[in-house]
């Protein structure tokens, strides 16, 4: 959707109208107007997922102050995502979405997934279409599948589909349960994708930010029997055609060596989000990124970051590693120049041309790593 200069537009979302007015308003603090925190709910939790102080042991110092950070920070985001919401609001008419399946059973809004369908391939019903399964980023305690609708809708109209699942956030589960929960819905895939036209041979992964860590797990899970033992994840041997990691979160280290460098200080905040994860690594190869990487069956792999990325490092990081295994991969590191920045996440702003053009060479690398739909000789 194109930048409106009337402010007086119209927009709806979830039934809830709104201004561009009303998104942008500010008081010079990073403070949600009531109507912005009624717009922020949409697409993610702000509070109410959040357990009463009185019942924190007192004795857990870690968790209280990370409820407390959990608290702020998803105020700040929703301030930031909020002002964004009218290039959030539509989609483009090439595009079909189906929202709010199921993929438990059980009514749980973190068990819900969206589908995005390229238009002209729905409505020939090509029953082979290739697929994304796109894991959304947000620190673990942030965001639903909700703020990556345009984002998704984009990438399914370069002609793939898109499959978005939610998945439990921090503090309603640890890392664990995310992982387990994205799983299940990689399983709904495989088992009922045939009935939304979806390929089961031609899956792709793609994740951003914290979404990268539980990307990084599912697959090493996916090609790694003992760590999905280790770990309790039921791995499905699903074989991906290739991967997209933007501004991903790559390196765990810091969970292990307090001395490894811990970008944004997350790893630390977060700290009660791993404490299973930590118990199951522990003493264990698997406490460096470095045994983990090696031990994954990669597929080809796109990633991007830039020099605004605050896990900048992690990207430079991954694909050294991977250049040393002789994996097949492409990495876009952006340098900001003439004040623009190129900031985290920077391929889901799809209001900006950049981001597009990121967006195309993904799509490209990915259309190089179809596998052929035939065996047959073509006719001559």
């Amino acid at each position: 959707m194109n930048y409106r200069d009337d402010e007086t537009t119209t927009f709806s979302v979830n039934g809830i109208p709104f201004t561009l007015e009303d998104i942008h308003a500010t008081n010079g603090t990073r403070v949600l107007t009531s109507l912005q925190e009624r717009l922020a709910r949409t697409w993610t939790y702000l509070d109410e997922d959040l357990p009463d102080t009185a019942d924190i042991p007192d004795d857990d110092d870690e968790y209280r102050v990370f409820v407390e950070y959990v608290r702020q920070h998803r105020a700040s985001y929703a301030f930031s995502d909020v002002r964004r919401l009218d290039f959030r609001s539509a989609l483009p008419d090439t595009v079909m979405k189906f929202t709010d399946i199921d993929y438990m059973v059980d009514g749980e809004r973190a068990h819900k997934l969206d589908i995005f369908l390229p238009k002209d391939a729905y409505l020939r019903g090509d029953g082979d279409i290739p697929v994304i399964f796109n894991i959304h980023g947000g620190a673990f305690f942030y965001s639903f599948k909700e703020i990556q609708n345009v984002y998704a809708a984009q990438l399914a109209s370069r002609g793939f589909a898109v499959v978005c699942p939610n998945y439990t956030l921090a503090p309603g589960g640890d890392f664990l349960d995310m992982l387990a929960d994205v799983s299940s819905a990689l399983q709904w895939l495989l088992d009922n994708g045939g009935g939304w036209q979806l390929s089961a041979e031609q899956v792709f992964l793609v994740s951003d930010s914290a979404g990268a860590l539980l990307g990084t797990f599912l697959l090493a899970c996916e090609t790694n029997e003992e760590l999905a033992a280790l770990l309790g994840i039921d791995g499905h041997h699903v074989r991906f055609q290739s991967v997209g990691f933007t501004s991903g979160m790559l390196v765990y280290d810091h969970l292990f060596d307090s001395s490894y460098p811990d970008s944004g200080e997350l790893f630390e905040k977060l700290r009660p989000v791993f404490r299973t994860l930590i118990s199951r690594l522990k003493g264990t190869p698997y406490e460096r990124t470095e045994a983990l990487m090696r031990k994954i069956a990669y597929p080809p792999v796109w990633l991007s970051t830039s020099t605004d990325d605050f896990l900048e490092n992690d990207s430079l990081y991954a694909t050294m590693l991977l250049r040393s295994m002789n994996c097949d991969h492409e990495l876009h590191d952006l340098r900001a120049v003439n004040g623009k920045r190129i900031p985290h996440d920077y391929p889901l702003m799809t209001w900006d041309s950049g981001s597009g053009e990121l967006n195309d060479a993904m799509m490209a690398f990915f259309h190089e790593h179809l596998s052929p739909r035939t065996s047959l000789t073509a006719s001559v």
